[in-house]
């Protein structure tokens, strides 16, 4: 038996989800009412009841405790039985002095049933949530041995995802069933008439889903995640039985013959749904056009914050150019620079179409721009300048 628990804000809204499959015509769509303490099962009066427990504790939100069990397909349980045994759990569970019902469910391939309680108890006491799912998974491996039921791996590896409170309000509220359960379905259906992955990627196509991986440029694959028009989901998030790892142990697949059948499934559910990667995450960024990151106009180059332009092919240009402004503001005399530059390319160009030094010996410090004695001078100024300011703020002068 696997317990899959939740706790919400919207008892009436799941409540309503519930009546309305007792409503249904087809077998199994059909809920069956298994037991409840509420005095009438018409929705208006259960709303009152509802709001005289909810004014006992007002200031408890999450006031709703949701819980399905279920059990092993091919497990066959009267309604008597399952009966006992959610109304066992519920108790030991603490809750045993609260509003309650108990609804078994048709709708899928295994028997299950869904439990329903406010966590405000009658006497104006709240259930306590602490270390509730730990609780929970003594309680069914005991429940297990007692009723004789087979034995289910751990409630947080179950194969599928149950249903959160959105997705009971949404089907509630449209009468339709949710894209994570036509997934479901869908993937294992895929899964049934595949053998290897390039049949289960062409059957999921087939039925409006396509897949995306994450794959690394060694070819490995970390991750998937299914698409469908307005929908789309990682696999863990689908569940466990979705994910990658559980796939490929499903399925024939080899790294190296599949890669060609990944990538080329990645190329179309790219084109049909966007840049994603197989876990959800943008593939691609695109960069925005600060000045850290843009492109200098000036030499077609990204730009540095605090770089100097090139003198020779920013050129001099007018008072306002930005050459001109950045070698004003670090003290450079831009024309001697630029000449100094001119010349070095004159002798180097020299050096060059002779083939070899010969004569032509260049002496380096011959191109390093003199620095005069006042200037400096005018530096030492400006340092010291700088350093009293520095330390009249820090007396607070």
């Amino acid at each position: 038996m696997i317990a899959k628990q939740s706790i919400g804000k919207s008892f009436q809204g799941a409540l309503a989800y519930n009546l309305k499959k007792m409503d249904q015509e087809k077998p199994e769509a059909k809920a069956e009412l298994l037991a409840t303490n509420f005095s009438s099962m018409k929705l208006e009066e259960m709303k009152k009841e509802l709001a005289v427990m909810k004014a006992m504790n007002p200031r408890l939100t999450r006031n709703t405790w949701h819980t399905s069990l279920n059990f092993a397909i091919g497990e066959h349980l009267t309604n008597a039985k399952m009966k006992a045994i959610a109304e066992e759990y519920m108790t030991r569970m603490g809750f045993d002095n609260n509003l309650y019902c108990i609804f078994r469910h048709h709708d899928a391939g295994h028997p299950h049933c869904h439990i329903l309680a406010l966590r405000n108890r009658f006497d104006g006491t709240v259930v306590s949530d602490s270390q509730n799912y730990r609780q929970s998974e003594t309680i069914v491996r005991e429940l297990e041995q007692k009723y004789q039921l087979q034995v289910a791996r751990n409630s947080r590896r179950s194969a599928n995802k149950a249903p959160d409170k959105d997705e009971l309000e949404m089907m509630q509220r449209t009468g339709k069933t949710s894209h994570k359960l036509i997934l479901q379905e869908k993937v294992s259906e895929a899964l049934k008439q595949s053998r290897t992955l390039d049949q289960f990627i062409r059957q999921l196509e087939k039925q409006g889903v396509h897949v995306l991986f994450n794959q690394a440029s060694t070819g490995r694959v970390s991750g998937i995640s299914y698409h469908m028009p307005g929908f789309r989901i990682r696999g863990q998030a689908l569940g466990n039985h979705y994910k990658w790892g559980s796939i490929i142990k499903q399925i024939d697949y080899e790294q190296s013959r599949d890669g060609q059948a990944i990538r080329q499934a990645n190329r179309r559910t790219t084109a049909q749904y966007g840049q994603k990667n197989g876990d959800g995450s943008e593939r691609n960024h695109q960069q925005s056009q600060s000045t850290k990151g843009g492109v200098d106009q000036d030499y077609g180059r990204s730009a540095k914050p605090g770089s100097i332009p090139r003198f020779q092919n920013a050129g001099i240009g007018g008072a306002n150019s930005p050459a001109k402004q950045t070698a004003n503001e670090h003290g450079f005399d831009l024309q001697r620079a630029k000449d100094a530059s001119e010349d070095l390319d004159h002798h180097l160009s020299g050096l060059r179409h002779s083939g070899s030094s010969g004569g032509n010996h260049v002496n380096p410090a011959a191109f390093i721009l003199p620095v005069s004695d006042e200037d400096e001078a005018t530096d030492r100024k400006r340092k010291w300048k700088n350093r009293d300011e520095r330390r009249k703020i820090g007396r607070g002068i």
